[in-house]
Order: structure tokens, then sequence, then C-alpha cells
């Protein structure tokens, strides 16, 4: 029951649907494009079946974490720990259970890779046989899963927070790099017993046929299911250990509101910031001022704010971690280590996760005082539509910010790591500017069909039918900048790489178009529409 219960949390949450359609999306652009074909070979059938549901096993140990540390801290991030304690259910059977829904959820997510790539190959005419699928699933991902959900929830008792989690993802994918160093029965992932039993084979074997669960292979995955299974029952002796009904006291529990001022007259209580913003009066008279002064007041405030509900949240984290690991591993195997061989194929493989990232907070911030049910009394404030607006645009862009100069920064580590020397003007002026340029445009166009939309849903499909409709129109050859939103001459490479003229002047004219979007959205307030 409690299994069930943990299993359906998981299911209503945000992060296991975002992290269903892009593991779907991507699964089916590599089959597409060969940028995305991260850590796959070129042979197809049940060989590539097989190599799909081990590469994106790596990508899901952050999916792990977020879903583990969830059912984990749950309870006691909620003020919810004191009432379970005080239940008649033990408190290691509690545990178990909780670790069995994230577990189920974590497979259930997995399951777009199998089916997407049965579409896909069905699509193409060059599907595997229903053996391989089975195989792959049952016999490489759910050992690898159930090892990435066993150390998660281990850690995550240990540390109470989910940064222990995601040490320990890098940690199993450190040893993962160090495979051919430790050997096929040390490799926690079964990449090396998987090449030790079918070294030798030909293209057409590899294409019809799969290694059994036998020889190195066997051994492999008994040793690493044991060992998820010790970091279960460390998880289960952590939690009995720490249970006492006097922990775990709330973050602020025993002291009352503090109330702060700014120097502007903006006041608010520091225990719920994002809750109770107010405009203190001043002067004689007592009266609020509505000068320049107490609008920057506003704008910075609800920027922080609106910031703090991008950063702070597991959908983001995940997303984060997912492209960054894609990012990392489409560097590392790239045949020139050089800054313009790293910067070409970071742009080629790291172009479906920021979008994503863009279009799905763009309705989030968009929304975000309707859905906490706060449009109300926004709206009977003395504050204008840009006001609310602007800073969930200046949030956004500075969130694009940061995911263009961490991308950046991870390229610049993989070039230092496969010995070859950055320049750092080149990733700024080549990657760091420009894809943040080119993401931001894609952020203001998200945001100005939420600001047309009735509601977020409507704004989120107004986006995918963009999508699928530039994808619809690069198949029919419809390329010229001039009509096709955001694009430039050498999209999406910079000049200095594609060699093509005239992308400034583009930039410069879509950025133009951008900024009458922005400005229109900027005039539609997201709390009055309807109040």
């Amino acid at each position: 029951m409690i299994a069930w219960f943990e299993l359906r949390q998981q299911l209503r949450g945000r992060v296991f649907w975002i992290v269903f359609a892009v593991s779907a999306l991507m699964v089916a652009g590599a089959e597409a494009i060969d940028a995305l074909r991260v850590g796959l070979r070129e042979v197809g059938g049940a060989a590539n079946v097989l190599r799909v549901h081990q590469v994106w096993t790596l990508f899901y140990l952050f999916t792990a974490a977020a879903f583990v540390a969830d059912a984990v801290l749950r309870d006691e991030q909620s003020g919810m720990a004191g009432v379970v304690r005080a239940t008649p259910v033990s408190r290691g059977g509690y545990v178990l259970q909780r670790f069995a829904g994230a577990f189920a959820a974590v497979l259930l997510c997995f399951l777009s890779v199998p089916a997407t790539s049965w579409a896909a190959g069905l699509v193409k005419g060059t599907g595997a046989p229903a053996g391989a699928y089975g195989f792959a699933f049952f016999g490489l991902a759910v050992p690898n899963l159930l090892l990435g959900c066993a150390l998660c929830f281990g850690l995550a008792t240990a540390t109470r927070s989910m940064t222990g989690c995601l040490l320990g993802a890098v940690a199993l994918l450190t040893l993962y790099g160090l495979g051919a160093e430790v050997g096929p029965l040390w490799e926690p992932f079964g990449f090396a017993a998987v090449e030790e039993l079918t070294r030798g084979w030909s293209a057409a074997r590899s294409e019809r046929d799969w290694p059994g669960v036998e020889g190195v292979l066997l051994a492999n995955r008994v040793l690493w299911v044991g060992v998820a299974g010790v970091f279960v029952l460390a998880g289960r002796i952590g939690l009995r250990r720490s249970g006492s009904r006097n922990s775990a006291r709330l973050p602020g529990e025993g002291r009352g509101p503090v109330m702060v001022t700014s120097r502007a007259g903006a006041t608010y209580h520091e225990d719920h910031r994002d809750w109770a913003p107010a405009f203190a009066g001043g002067g004689a008279g007592g009266g609020v001022r509505f000068d320049a002064a107490l609008a920057w007041a506003q704008v910075r405030m609800r920027v922080a704010l609106e910031l703090r509900q991008v950063v702070l949240t597991p959908p983001f984290a995940v997303l984060l971690l997912l492209g960054l690991a894609h990012a990392a591993a489409a560097l590392w195997r790239a045949p020139d280590p050089s800054t313009t061989g790293l910067v070409r194929a970071l742009i080629e493989a790291f172009r479906l996760a920021p979008v994503v990232t863009t279009i799905f907070f763009a309705g989030e911030l968009y929304w975000s005082e309707r859905e906490r049910r706060m449009d109300g009394l926004l709206a009977a404030a003395p504050v204008e539509p840009p006001v609310l607006v602007v800073p969930k645009l200046v949030a956004l862009a500075l969130v694009l910010a940061g995911l263009a100069l961490a991308t950046a920064g991870a390229g610049v580590a993989v070039q230092l790591a496969r010995g070859s020397a950055p320049d750092l003007g080149a990733w700024v002026t080549w990657y760091l500017l420009p894809r943040w340029f080119d993401w931001l445009l894609v952020g203001v166009l998200a945001l100005f069909f939420q600001a047309l939309s009735p509601n977020k849903l409507a704004g989120w499909g107004l986006m995918v039918f963009w999508l699928i409709g530039s994808m619809a129109l690069n198949r029919l050859g419809w390329t010229d900048p001039i009509y096709r939103y955001g694009l430039y001459p050498g999209s999406p490479l910079p000049p200095a790489l594609s060699g093509a003229e005239g992308a400034g002047a583009f930039r410069l004219y879509w950025a133009v178009v951008a900024g009458l979007l922005a400005a229109w959205a900027c005039g539609r307030s997201p709390v009055r529409r309807g109040a």
C-alpha cells in the first residue's frame, strides 16, 4: 500500500513526465540526427538496442537521484515526519516500501527509452528482434537502475540531502569511465562485460543476435545487484536509527516571523518572502510612495523570487544534469579535441535540452501566481503588468545564461582533460554569447505564447506546434532566415565556424522582433485577465 502510494506520488509529479518526454524526444532524435547519437555505434539492430539501453541508464542516474531523494526526504520537508512516526507502521518496512515505489517510478519512466527505440526502428524498417529488447531491459537496464536507486537511497539517508545522491551518481559515472582499467567484472553498468562476450562478432551477427546472461556478464550482474542490496540495507538501518520522534525540526520552527523593510519601502516577512510581499508607507501621511525606487525594489524582489522558482526545483536539477551528461559525452567522443572541434560538437549535440528547459519554465513562471492562488491578491495591488512579467523574462534570461556558462565550463574541462589547451576567448565569442542569445529568443517566444494563451498547457502546445513546424519546414527546404524565427545564415554555428555572411544583420533583425514580442507580453498581466 505504501509503495503504491509512493508510486502515485511520483507519477503525479512534474519531474516524471518531463524526463519521460525528454528521453523519448532524445532517443527519437538520435535516430534522425547523428550528433545526438552519443555513445552509440553505427551498427543497427540488436547491438544498437543494447547500447541505447546501457547509455540511457547512465543519464537516468540523475533521475534516480531526484526520485529516491524525494521519497526519502519528503516527510521531513513537508512537516509530516512526526505524523508518520506516530503511526503503527514499522519504520524499516515503511522506508523500504517508499524505496520500492520510487524504483518502480524510475522503471516506468525508463520505459520511454525502449518504447521510442522500438517505434523508431519500426518506422525506419531497422527494428531488432523482440528478444533483444527483453534482454536489454531486464538483463542490463533494470540491474543498472537498481544500483543507481539503491546508492542514492543509502546516501540520501546518510546525508539527508539530494547533494549526496548527486555525488553518488558522479562516483558511479567515474567508475564507469575507468571500465577499461578495472575490468569487465568491476565496471558497474555492464559495458565492458558485453564487449567481452561480443568480441569478434561480425556486423551481421551483432544486428540479429545478443549475448546471454552468462560468464563474466552473469558475474557482473550478480556482483552489482548484491552491492545494490547492501546499499538498501544500509539505508534502512540508517533511517531506523535516525527516526526518533523529536528529530528533524522544521526550518524556522520555534521563532516567529521577522519583518524586514528595505530602503525603498518594501516590507515582507522573512520566513515567508514568497508569500507576503507588501509595500510599507512613507512620508508624513503614511501613504505609499509610488516612485522609481519602489518600482525598482519590486522588480529586484520579484526577479529573486522567480529565480528561486526555477533554480531551486527538482525539474531544473534533473534537466540540467541530464543535459550536461549528454553534452559531456558528446565532447568526450568528438574526434577533434581543439576548441573549434569541441565548440562545433557541443553546439550540435546540446540543442534539445535548453529548448525543453526554456519552454517548460516559461510556462511555470508565467502562471505561477495563478497556480499558487496569489493572482487575486496581486490583482488588487497597485502593480502594473510589466512589473509582473519583466522579472519573469529577466529570471529566464539569467537561467539561460547560467546554462550556457555551465555547458561552456564543461567544454573547457573536457578539453583540458583531453590534453588540449582551450581558447577561452573563442569559447565566449563562439559559444557562450551566441548560444545564450539564441536560447533567449526561444524564451521570449515561449513567454509570448503563454501571454497569448488562456492557460499553461495551451502555451506549451503552441510551442510544440512551433517546433514541429520548424522541423517540417526544414524537411521542405524552407530555411530562409527572413521568415524563420531566430535563424541566421549558418545557424546554429557562429560565423567564425560556418563561414556564412550576414549573420549579424539577421540577429539584429530577430532581436527587434523578439523585443516587440516581449513588449506585447509585458502588457498582458498574468493575474488580471479574467479577474
